[in-house]
């Protein structure tokens, strides 16, 4: 079969006949294995082996996955059987059973109950990021299985965590599939041949080449995918990241529904050097839940600067006229003091004191605005004025 299109092709073809893939020797459709297993399409091929649906005869037509191990080496047989084992003991809700193991041909299969749904990485690529709501629906479920995967004694490290290997079912229910590299974890037990592999952009630092891998390693992938179903963005290598300097996208730059502080959790969980991490999932996806009942933090504000022509236009601003009936009652009580004085006189000085308070006034009103002041002294100027002049008509009229 073919592994893109599960199309049967002659066994001397190199290339698909109906969509042109490259062709790996896989079995045809229909083929039966171990008497029980009849194949009915390919779901998946790498570099390591083919999974594909068949159907259980002696279950009355059950679909499950029969997974196939390519590597025929004696440290790949042994990495193949470890999964077997890690598969075999473990019972969670979103984790697949191993229902059987055999030996066909001199390969190695696994049996293991079909999940059925579409992956989360075809999801991204269809949909575009998610929200951080939807996201975090699926991604407490993995959350669980990897940590019920990590309360193991000894501790089971999946290393193999990516969009690709977790199935969302039409209910929203989530699977961890996909034990190919996993290994029970020893202090200071190095990487063995048989089980190195990475992902570019979900694989950390310390999987490539035989690093000491733990929980830390299996925080940052699933830090890793919760960043791309965020983004759409498949994060740098942690090789680029390290010796090129790259840097994460911001998260909030593209997906506005997730506040800061999750993006900082998110960021400490991808961090290059494991101690940097958290140390469990359980800090990790409390820190989570922390960071989302965190009220937004907002930065703070400089006050506005201002260029020296609109501080110039500031300054020059004309303050708004508002009616004050007391003063101008002050000031009319005070022109008619001013009357009666002038009146009583008639001496010069009065009005050389109104010339200077007109003065006054008429600055005044150039530097606020307020006209109040100038009216008032005029009022008086003039009033003394025809004070004086009676005054002089009645000085003229005696003897």
């Amino acid at each position: 079969m073919c592994p893109e299109c599960s199309c049967d092709n002659l066994d001397s073809a190199v290339t698909c006949s109906r969509c042109g893939a490259q062709l790996r020797g896989l079995h045809g459709s229909m083929t039966v294995l171990n008497n029980r297993y009849r194949l009915l399409k390919v779901l998946g091929c790498g570099g390591m082996g083919a999974v594909y649906l068949a159907e259980d005869m002696r279950l009355y037509g059950r679909n499950v996955a029969v997974k196939e191990n390519f590597d025929t080496s004696s440290e790949g047989q042994k990495q193949f059987e470890v999964e077997t084992r890690i598969l075999a003991t473990l019972s969670h809700p979103n984790l697949p059973r191993v229902v059987d193991y055999f030996i066909s041909g001199g390969k190695q299969y696994v049996v293991m109950d079909y999940i059925p749904g579409e992956d989360l990485q075809s999801i991204i690529e269809r949909d575009g990021p998610q929200k951080l709501d939807e996201a975090l629906k699926w991604f407490w479920q993995v959350c669980d299985a990897v940590e019920y995967l990590h309360s193991q004694s000894p501790p089971v490290i999946h290393r193999d965590i990516k969009p690709g290997n977790i199935k969302i079912q039409h209910d929203g229910k989530a699977f961890l599939v996909d034990f190919g590299i996993a290994k029970f974890y020893r202090p200071g037990q190095k990487t063995v041949a048989g089980a190195q592999a990475v992902t570019p952009g979900f694989s950390p630092i310390e999987q490539y080449g035989k690093g000491i891998t733990d929980q830390r390693s299996d925080i940052y992938s699933l830090a890793a995918t919760l960043y791309f179903a965020l983004t759409g963005i498949v994060p740098p290598d942690a090789v680029e990241r390290l010796t090129h300097n790259k840097r994460l996208v911001s998260i909030t730059s593209i997906n506005k529904s997730v506040p800061a502080q999750v993006e900082s959790v998110i960021e400490k969980a991808m961090r290059i050097r494991p101690t940097e991490r958290y140390y469990s999932v359980r800090e990790f996806r409390d820190a989570i839940k922390t960071a989302m009942v965190q009220p937004s933090y907002t930065p703070y504000r400089t006050p506005p600067t201002y260029s020296r022509q609109r501080m110039g236009q500031r300054q020059h601003q004309q303050p708004t006229m508002t009616p004050d009936f007391l003063g101008c009652f002050m000031q009319l009580s005070e022109l008619l003091f001013w009357m009666l004085i002038a009146w009583s006189f008639g001496c010069c000085l009065m009005m050389f004191i109104a010339y200077v308070l007109t003065g006054v006034g008429f600055g005044y009103f150039i530097t606020t605005g307020n006209p109040i002041p100038l009216l008032t002294f005029l009022f008086v100027l003039i009033t003394l004025m025809q004070a004086l002049r009676l005054a002089h008509r009645r000085h003229r009229r005696k003897p």
